[in-house]
């Protein structure tokens, strides 16, 4: 385990300079994968120990669960427990889904569907409401409304590689319809355009926060911000260089002036003027119905795909929208087959 944590040096010398400090556990590799897959207590105990040792040696504030491949919701429900009871109230949990694991599905039969988007308890995402396709295999909605849901800080949600779009704030607007509230849902981004399809230059990124912001400034706790994927080369981007040279903000490295430029726009006391005023489409919608949700997410802008898109076409081809075919190949590493398969058995005819 101690493999994964490279930047331990790094880490010791930052109680100097009183950060946040806060890492991520993904579960892609084979060793991780079978953590997620072997339930008995001592098998969890086994790896459990090694990221207890981890969180305590560096001291860390929180830890990010970043879950990519079929785990059972008990297995995820057991560490958010474990890990509330061992660090205490102020220890800071996350997840990391993608963004159409918090978009509710549109093409369930309707006699299959819940009455409506949102719990009539309050603003909430519909446990019973199956999502469009993602990695994790469990039900977010069903984690966040558990006593479970109050534990999670926050949700790193990934608006990339073919999961999402932070191109336009279309994503996120209807995550938030679907019953999220604002506050919880981060929109995550990859910083520069090597990290992974779907990178967004600083100042389009800049201005749809600023756009999310005012929309959501009466909502909850507001827009929950920006997470970005990754920080060693955020900002080495010809046209992101010249976005914050234009700003003039005096920082001294790339990655500082990506995160200052972003920073102007999310933290000061007076927001950002947008480029134009807020259109009725672009104010927050109230009492949403479940046609509302529906016809959302089926507008939804395609998301910039990883996979070439004569491999996405073969399954639109079969009768599948494309952002269910880009995730039946994100959830398949590509394979066509494979995720034609996945997309059958899970839209039976």
């Amino acid at each position: 385990m101690s493999s994964v944590f490279q930047g331990r040096h790094d880490v010791a010398c930052l109680p100097h300079f009183s950060p946040t400090k806060h890492t991520l556990d993904a579960g892609t590799r084979p060793r991780t994968r079978l953590t997620c897959r072997l339930c008995p207590p001592y098998a969890f105990e086994a790896y459990y120990t090694s990221l207890h040792a981890i969180i305590s040696v560096y001291k860390l504030s929180g830890l990010d669960l970043d879950v990519e491949e079929e785990v059972p919701l008990a297995t995820i429900t057991r560490l958010i427990s474990r890990l509330r009871a061992d660090f205490g109230p102020d220890f800071i949990i996350t997840l990391a889904p993608v963004a159409t694991a918090l978009i509710p599905d549109p093409n369930i039969p309707a006699h299959l569907r819940p009455p409506r988007p949102m719990l009539a308890s309050g603003p909430s995402p519909n446990p019973l409401h199956p999502t469009l396709p993602h990695l994790s295999g469990f039900s977010y909605p069903e984690l966040e409304c558990s006593v479970y849901g109050r534990e999670i800080s926050w949700y790193n949600t990934q608006f990339y590689c073919g999961w999402g779009d932070a191109g336009t704030t279309m994503w996120y607007d209807t995550i938030i319809a679907a019953g999220w509230k604002p506050e919880k849902v981060v929109m995550g981004v990859v910083t520069n355009p090597g990290n992974g399809a779907g990178h967004i230059p600083l100042a389009k990124l800049s201005e749809n926060c600023a756009r999310l912001r005012d929309k959501y400034k009466g909502v909850g706790n507001g827009f929950g911000g920006v997470m970005g994927w990754e920080y060693f080369n955020c900002g080495d981007y010809e046209d992101d260089l010249v976005h914050v040279s234009e700003l003039e903000l005096n920082t001294e490295t790339v990655q500082t002036g990506w995160v200052a430029a972003l920073g102007r726009v999310l933290r000061s006391e007076v927001p950002p003027s947008l480029p134009s005023p807020p259109t009725e489409q672009q104010r927050p919608l109230q009492a949403v119905t479940a046609d509302q949700i529906r016809n959302m997410v089926t507008n939804l802008p395609p998301a910039r795909a990883p996979w070439p898109d004569e491999e996405v076409q073969k399954l639109v081809v079969l009768g599948f929208e494309r952002h269910e075919a880009v995730a039946a190949l994100n959830a398949t590493d590509g394979n066509v087959e494979m995720a034609a398969g996945f997309l059958f058995e899970h839209y039976p005819a």
